[in-house]
């Protein structure tokens, strides 16, 4: 389904990043130097974030300790509020929050209402959870612009993120040195950019992460998937005004031939994955933050943003970005 709206802006994008890390060389001790230099060469990590695993609940009247994954999306969330105008004038006029994340703490309550609640939020927003993984970022931005088609949506708040890294399996080397835990916080409102998203869902079971369970994935299946159907609903966006792509971080080698498949020249395709690993649904945000934070992005460009994963899902848009007047922020904390 292709979609377009108009009258939309980007107006912050905050990620909030971990300390705790993991180097190809801790990976190479494990699996020995030769699977890490092929596991380089192909998906091209060097380094990945995680955060303390979480204590397990405590009797008392609070026994839930603090949330890595929604507290780290609170924390960017935060930042956003943080740089933008007067806190209060801006929490009176969100009137959608949206949270994504596969790996919620707790299955009930939604984890946007606690969110809702930590971040000061009116009683009037809408607050839904969104189970999505690498392509939840694109799942969360046409949700938002579907709310903001009615005129008493003032702004959304995406928050997300997942913790991945101890959810995976430690004795598989294709997937134990994958995933970093990052938090991300996105706020959208009304402009003058033209947004025009595809989307397609094929469901299948490629990708799993079953309940208190660890993640597998058919890398064959997905390799396929994601040079095929990916670079279709590409081409189905670009025009000649398009300057970039920006591609969820899932692996330099599939990247790369995305890219190449889509006729952008390399320069066009910015990766941020050998510094970062993949974020999941907080890798574009992440990469928009690395590039107008440490790569020195400026002025207006127009991209295609392609987030793809899990379901398997797949989602993309044209869209104006302006490194100017968007706020971002990239941040390393300690949890």
């Amino acid at each position: 389904m292709n979609q377009t709206f108009h009258g939309l802006r980007l107006e912050a994008v905050a990620c909030v990043v971990p300390l705790y890390d993991t180097t190809l060389g801790a990976y190479a001790e494990r699996f020995g130097k030769d699977i890490a230099e092929r596991y380089h060469k192909v998906v091209g990590i060097q380094r990945t974030y995680s955060v303390p695993p979480c204590d397990d609940p405590q009797p008392g009247p609070n026994p839930y300790p603090p949330l890595p994954a929604v507290g780290q999306a609170m924390d960017a969330a935060d930042d956003i509020l943080d740089i933008l105008r007067d806190n209060e004038a801006l929490r009176s006029e969100i009137d959608v929050l949206l949270h994504v994340t596969q790996t919620p703490h707790l299955d009930a309550p939604p984890e946007s209402c606690l969110l809702q609640r930590d971040l000061g939020l009116g009683e009037h927003v809408i607050a839904l959870d969104i189970n999505q993984g690498c392509a939840g970022f694109m799942v969360a931005l046409q949700t938002a612009a579907h709310f903001l088609l009615h005129p008493t949506v003032r702004h959304v708040l995406i928050c997300g993120g997942d913790v991945l890294s101890n959810r995976v399996d430690e004795n598989d080397h294709a997937t134990a040195f994958m995933f970093s835990d990052v938090g991300f916080a996105a706020l959208v409102g009304r402009g003058d950019g033209d947004w025009a998203f595809a989307n397609g869902t094929a469901g299948s079971e490629a990708i799993t992460l079953p309940h208190d369970g660890t993640f597998k994935m058919d890398g064959t299946d997905v390799f396929n998937f994601t040079v095929s159907k990916v670079p279709e609903q590409i081409l189905s966006l670009r025009t000649p005004e398009v300057d970039c792509l920006l591609l969820h971080q899932s692996n330099a080698f599939i990247m790369r031939q995305i890219g190449r498949l889509c006729g952008f020249a390399p320069e066009q395709v910015p990766m941020n994955i050998a510094d970062y690993g993949n974020a999941s649904s907080a890798s574009l945000p992440l990469l928009l933050c690395d590039l107008a934070q440490n790569h020195g992005w400026r002025g207006k460009r127009t991209a295609i943003l392609s987030g793809y994963g899990c379901g398997l899902t797949w989602v993309s848009a044209r869209m104006p970005l302006d490194f100017d007047t968007t706020q971002f922020s990239l941040t390393h904390y300690v949890t």
